[in-house]
């Protein structure tokens, strides 16, 4: 049985409820995560050459590496979306898309391929409006139809934190779950931060991240998730040559 195990996390470029920038509080918070895969928000300042917020000394962040998501080489993602992978899990391709909106956002698709499964992790930060979110599931349901079948988990500060209303768009074959409150940190009442997931996984379990250092280091709390991953179970999509990816 292959599990994968994903943490997602807005860091907000490491400043803290207590109002103070401290990247290495961040890290240690990090460090403990018990994953395969993490997605962070917000990894990267956002003025121009949009410089990395956390160090990452030779291409790691505590114990995960770093995927090369940037192509200018000076942050950490894409949009400050940062993609970190435990050690042994193949990177095999990497999209970088801007999304439609009046700010700018963006989405990565990262293909991993994790105990011999192929696997695709979408990490997003979507946009502040209504219509604007709408637009960007739109928009990334119909690139991931131009790629080959893997299952898909995209995972991301959603931004949305009514359950019933904003994921009209979102196509039936991805299953949408929130693992809780996680914003704001110090007394989380909304689900910003959520996943949604292909037939081939089933989600064994999830939960939102409380401890005090989590709840101290960002107005998000990170939020993770234990899928296994179904044996010969496909995810409706239909298989073409990838096309209109950036990077």
């Amino acid at each position: 049985m292959v599990e994968l195990k994903l943490v997602s996390w807005n860091i907000r470029a490491g400043l803290g409820r207590d109002f103070r920038r401290r990247p290495l509080r961040t890290i240690d918070t990090i460090s403990a995560f018990d994953a395969d895969v993490v997605v962070l928000q917000e990894a990267d300042f956002r003025m121009h050459p949009r410089p990395a917020a956390l160090p990452s000394a030779h291409g790691r962040v505590g114990p995960f590496e770093v995927v090369d998501l940037t192509p200018t080489g000076v942050g950490l993602g894409w949009h400050g979306i940062a993609v970190l992978k435990r050690p042994g899990i193949q990177v095999d391709a990497i999209y970088r898309y801007d999304l439609p909106a009046l700010e700018p956002r963006g989405a990565v698709v990262v293909d991993l391929t994790l105990s011999g499964k192929q696997v695709r992790i979408v990490g997003v930060h979507l946009g502040l409006l209504r219509g604007n979110r709408r637009k960007q599931i739109a928009f990334i349901a119909e690139q991931l139809l131009k790629f080959d079948r893997r299952p898909v988990i995209i995972a991301g500060d959603y931004n949305e934190w009514r359950d019933r209303f904003g994921f009209e768009t979102m196509p039936a074959w991805l299953h949408v779950h929130s693992p809780g409150p996680s914003f704001p940190a110090g007394r989380p009442i909304l689900h910003l931060d959520r996943l949604a997931f292909s037939n081939e996984f089933e989600l064994l379990e999830s939960g939102v991240i409380g401890d005090r250092h989590a709840a101290m280091a960002s107005d998000h709390r990170p939020v993770r998730a234990l899928f296994h991953l179904l044996e010969g179970k496909g995810a409706g999509l239909q298989k073409t040559t990838p096309n209109g990816a950036k990077g």
